[in-house]
């Protein structure tokens, strides 16, 4: 008790401080938010879904290792449905699209459709590799003839054209290296080792690279796009694209809704002017000062991200209204502004640090999280959190006492014998006069609440984060149906020995392996096709005997093997390039798989490794990567990170509560309420059907750390009316008018700041909103009933302390009155 008084004076010195020095406190903050908000023009941003995962992650560094060697797998996939694909039309329109792509697109090594796709064939017993429509068709029988050869290509079925012949596509592939910044070359300054790997370690194409380049694809493909002409736009840069959009609108509009929110809270609790924008400017120069620190950090803006200015900006404001509340009500009172600040410093200055701290503690508790974003936003939130709390008692007494304040209030609720006041008491009666019966149906509503527990499932479908309207969705939906796939697994299967590909019996073992994941499913979806070297040798060996189907098949001969991948290099086509490495040792098989969810993907993955291994047999080893790999590791990182993350901000904060209340007994006691809202929230999600994903999982520790607060400053004014009264009942009674509508108001702000998120285009950030608006009411409804009723019951009465003595509910009041009169 001795402590906490001497730290409350501590921070009344504090206030008188900063009132004498409050032009140097406005300079210093002003002139450190100017500094950081300089950075913001260099954020970053990174939304591929490689980024989900750590750069050391050994996923992550297996996949970089794959995109060294055969540069990426993630294209830009046109899709086209024309009325006919075999149509001369058709066929004039998709060469001058294809042409024009060619010549507008930035950042783009190859642009592939049926005007180039690659035409093995033999002549005069010489093979020739060309394009596909080398020679242009003239008439009807032309076409027969270009439809009979396409659709008899296995290579291009479901691939450049779908199985129905009523869709084709348009492959763009990008650069796999940034054209930025030092090293501009992605091949200059990078030797090749003896496994054709980069020595160096060139940047990958920025986010900002794949937005130019997907807003020229788009710009090129409304010159052709009609009504009876639909043009489907999809893969991986779309995607990054289509999420950055997202972040820009959701984040603007947060903001801005956000703001409106607050200040009419602020305005309908204080009715000054004052009142409004001081907590504005404070929270907003902390927030884009966060901002700032984030790109010193070399964090990037991303999905997880998105929610922090706004998320910010409502935590934030409550540290000044704890303040405010307090000033306004000593100015009310008579004091002279210095004492009134001075006061309120005295009064709320420890419950807002250590509220701030609880707060980033839960927060911090994501910094250890295997997502990589999670973990970004568990280094910059607690820092976002801590700066707003330092603006807060530096910048918010400065600007108090630089400003004119009227000692009149307008607000019964803060004059302390308002309406609102005796309403909250009357609540804290009920529940230290009956705690038994608040425990019991405490009790009721968490085992409702168990059956949506229960209902808690995990999920991670960044596609269903859309509307189902967005053309993204519409477009993954459509390559899904009619081309078999919208992802790819790559298999790499390494000979262990220079030119191991060209026996005939590791190709049969491979192309084995191929057939068979052609079998599989990933959960209720069949897998399209597998394509490899194996395809190019057979397709040679066709080509070279007259082009007859029954030749379409591996010959059994190491030298002819040989000799034909020779014929094939000389024949100017490069394609090998993408199945092998230069040394003939390594096979790239790539197998095109359906977009599903990534809980279905271990599975497959498990599956499919069992097999492989069974069928390749000793001597030949291989390893699995590409997307459905990488969605794999994210929603096993998923669990551990949400589990982690609980477990971590439990242990944070339950140390601090009890070291703020100075009771054993009582701040374990003290955690109980705020773990209710965590279990509410986690039944609200059974519930609604909400999943568990790399969105949702923020959750637990967020809950956590926001519902301490609540229980921070009603612990920290409960401790100090007990100790001078020696009665729960009472204590309760003065902490709930004293404090009691200050923890109203602040749950109210962010409950309705948090109700901004539900205006998000994106559905998992919507979601996130319903979570965090609920999760603030639930806190405060758990902090005046659940709280004083389990502070009745575990604090023992001490009579004979200021006079008081046990007290029947009804002269609480009266209590009240005379104990503030001897004080």
């Amino acid at each position: 008790m001795a402590l906490r008084q001497r730290i409350e004076t501590s921070f009344e010195s504090w206030g008188y401080f900063v009132v004498r020095q409050r032009w140097l406190a406005i300079l210093l903050v002003l002139g450190t938010s100017a500094a950081l908000v300089s950075w913001l023009p260099e954020m970053k941003v990174d939304n591929s879904f490689e980024a989900f995962l750590h750069e050391d992650d050994p996923e992550r560094v297996r996949y970089d290792r794959f995109r060294d060697r055969f540069d990426r797998e993630d294209r830009i996939i046109i899709i086209l449905n024309p009325p006919e694909i075999f149509d001369l039309e058709f066929l004039e329109k998709l060469r001058a699209f294809h042409r024009e792509l060619e010549r507008e697109l930035p950042y783009t090594e190859e642009v592939t459709s049926l005007l180039n796709a690659r035409y093995t064939h033999g002549e005069d017993n010489a093979l020739i590799v060309e394009e596909l429509l080398e020679e242009w068709p003239q008439g009807p029988a032309d076409l027969v003839a270009l439809k009979e050869r396409v659709l008899a290509n296995p290579l291009y079925i479901n691939l450049l054209i779908s199985e129905s012949a009523a869709f084709t596509t348009i492959s763009i592939k990008p650069y796999t290296y940034s054209t930025l910044g030092p090293g501009a070359d992605e091949l200059a300054g990078f030797e090749e080792t003896d496994g054709g790997m980069p020595t160096g370690e060139p940047a990958y194409l920025t986010d900002e690279e794949g937005i130019e380049l997907v807003k020229a694809v788009r710009e090129v493909s409304a010159h052709y796009e009609a009504p009876d002409f639909p043009v489907y736009l999809v893969g991986g840069p779309m995607m990054n694209a289509r999420l950055a959009e997202a972040l820009a609108r959701d984040v603007s509009v947060f903001m801005s809704l956000a703001i409106l929110v607050i200040a009419a809270l602020l305005y309908l609790l204080f009715r000054r002017v004052s009142g409004v924008l001081l907590p504005l400017l404070v929270v907003i120069l902390s927030v884009l000062s966060t901002l700032g620190i984030m790109v010193l950090l070399g964090i990037p803006f991303s999905t997880a991200i998105q929610i922090l200015p706004a998320f910010l900006l409502t935590v934030g404001v409550c540290d000044s209204v704890h303040i405010l509340v307090i000033v306004y009500r000593r100015l009310a009172e008579g004091l002279n502004k210095a004492d009134a600040i001075a006061s309120a410093l005295g009064h709320s200055g420890l419950a807002v640090v250590m509220t701030s701290v609880t707060t980033a503690g839960g927060l911090a508790s994501f910094s250890v999280a295997e997502l990589a974003p999670i973990s970004h936003l568990g280094v910059i939130a607690p820092i976002g959190v801590m700066l707003a709390m330092a603006y807060t008692l530096l910048l918010l007494p400065a600007l108090l006492a630089v400003l004119p304040l009227s000692t009149r209030t307008h607000s019964r609720a803060m004059a302390g014998g308002g309406r609102l006041d005796r309403l909250l008491a009357r609540v804290g009666d009920i529940a230290t006069a009956h705690p038994w019966k608040i425990l019991a149906g405490t009790a009721c509503v968490l085992v409702i609440g168990l059956n949506g527990v229960l209902r808690v499932y995990f999920a991670q479908d960044a596609m269903k984060w859309f509307p189902e309207s967005d053309p993204l969705r519409i477009a993954v939906d459509l390559l899904d149906r009619e081309f078999k796939g919208a992802g790819a697994l790559e298999v790499l299967i390494d000979t262990g020995r220079e030119n191991g590909l060209y026996e005939p019996e590791t190709l049969q073992r491979i192309e084995q392996a191929m057939r068979h994941s052609e079998t599989l499913s990933v959960g209720s979806h069949p897998v399209s096709q597998a394509v490899s070297i194996v395809d190019v040798i057979k397709e040679t060996h066709q080509a070279l005997n007259e082009n007859q189907p029954d030749y379409y098949v591996l010959p059994g001969d190491r030298q002819l093997i040989a000799q034909e991948l020779l014929l094939f290099e000389n024949s100017g086509s490069d394609d090998l390039e993408q199945v092998t490495d230069s040394q003939f040792s390594v096979a790239r098989v790539s197998i095109r798989t359906p977009w599903v969810d990534a809980m279905v993907y271990p599975a497959f993955l498990d599956r499919i490794e069992a097999d492989f291994r069974e069928i390749l047999g000793e001597g030949l080893e291989f390893e699995l990567t590409g997307g459905p790999v990488l969605f794999s590791r994210t929603f096993k990182a998923v669990i551990i990170s949400m589990t982690r993350s609980y477990v971590i901000a439990l242990l944070i904060i339950t140390p601090l509560m009890i070291l703020l209340i100075g009771n054993l007994r009582r701040g374990l006691y003290a955690m109980l309420p705020n773990l209710i809202p965590v279990f509410l929230v986690l039944a609200l999600m059974g519930w609604l059907q909400i999943p568990l994903d790399t969105t949702t999982l923020l959750m637990g520790g967020i809950v956590l750390g926001l519902a301490v607060d609540d229980t921070i400053h009603f612990m920290h004014k409960f401790n100090l009316y007990f100790e001078d009264t020696g009665d729960a009942r009472l204590a309760v009674r003065r902490t709930l008018e004293t404090t009691g509508s200050a923890l109203l108001f602040t749950s109210l702000v962010l409950s309705l700041g948090f109700s901004v998120f539900l205006f998000a285009y994106m559905v998992n950030t919507a979601w996130f909103g319903v979570l965090a608006s609920s999760a603030a009411i639930i806190a405060f409804l758990a902090d005046v009933l659940v709280a004083p009723a389990l502070m009745v019951l575990v604090t023992r009465h001490r009579g004979g302390v200021a006079g008081a003595s046990s007290v029947p509910p009804a002269g609480l009041a009266a209590e009240a009155e005379r104990v503030q009169q001897a004080r």
